[in-house]
C-alpha cells in the first residue's frame, strides 16, 4: 500500500520531464514538491514501472 502513491508520483515526474530523469533527480523533484520519498525507494520502483533514465537505457 505504501508504494501506490509514490508509483503514481514517480511516473508523473518522469513523464513531465521528457522521460530523461534518473532516480536521484526524480527523488529530488518529489521532495521539492513536498513528498518525502527516499532515493532507494525511487530506485526500487522505477524498474517495476518500466522506467529507466536515458543513461541507464544506454548501458
Amino acid at each position: 500500500m505504501r508504494n501506490a502513491e509514490p508509483r503514481e508520483l514517480i511516473s508523473e515526474v518522469f513523464e513531465a520531464n521528457y522521460v530523461v530523469l534518473g532516480a536521484r533527480k526524480v527523488c529530488r523533484e518529489l521532495n521539492w514538491r513536498g513528498h518525502a520519498v527516499a532515493r532507494c525507494t525511487v530506485e526500487r520502483l522505477m524498474p517495476e514501472l518500466y522506467i529507466a533514465s536515458v543513461s541507464a537505457a544506454n548501458d
